[in-house]
C-alpha cells in the first residue's frame, strides 16, 4: 500500500480555480439578495491517496466568504469527498475527487450569504 499527500496530487492553482469557477456557475443565484457582494476563496486543505489493488482518495477543501467592501470574513465552509477507482486512473480520480469536494463547499455558499443577510 502506498499513501500520498496533497503535494503529489495533480491539482495546481489554475486547476483549482477552474473547478471553483465551474462549481459557482452551477449555483442558483435567484434566491440571493441582489446586493450580496462577496469574495469567495477556496484552498485545497488535504488530499490523501491510498493505492493497493485499488486506489482510494479523500479530499478536503476550505472556502471563505468575505465582504467585498470591508474584507470581513463572514463564513468558513468545508467541502469533502472520497473516491475509489483503478490505480492506473489515479490522476483522474484525484481530479474528480477534488472537483466533488469543491462542489460540496461551493454548494453551501448561497445559504451562508442568506444567513449573513438576516
Amino acid at each position: 500500500m502506498t499513501t500520498l499527500a496533497a503535494d503529489r496530487a495533480d491539482i495546481d492553482p489554475a486547476s483549482l480555480r477552474a473547478m471553483v469557477s465551474q462549481a459557482v456557475r452551477t449555483l442558483d443565484g435567484s434566491s440571493l439578495p441582489r446586493d450580496a457582494h462577496a469574495v469567495l476563496s477556496v484552498s485545497l486543505v488535504r488530499m490523501n491517496t491510498r493505492v493497493d489493488d485499488s486506489a482510494a482518495v479523500t479530499c478536503a477543501v476550505s472556502a471563505t466568504l468575505r465582504d467585498r467592501a470591508g474584507g470581513n470574513v463572514f463564513a468558513v465552509l468545508e467541502g469533502t469527498a472520497t473516491g475509489q477507482g483503478e490505480p492506473h486512473r489515479l490522476r483522474a480520480l484525484e481530479r474528480a475527487t477534488a472537483r466533488a469536494a469543491v462542489g460540496s463547499a461551493v454548494a453551501r455558499v448561497p445559504e451562508a450569504i442568506r444567513k449573513r443577510r438576516r
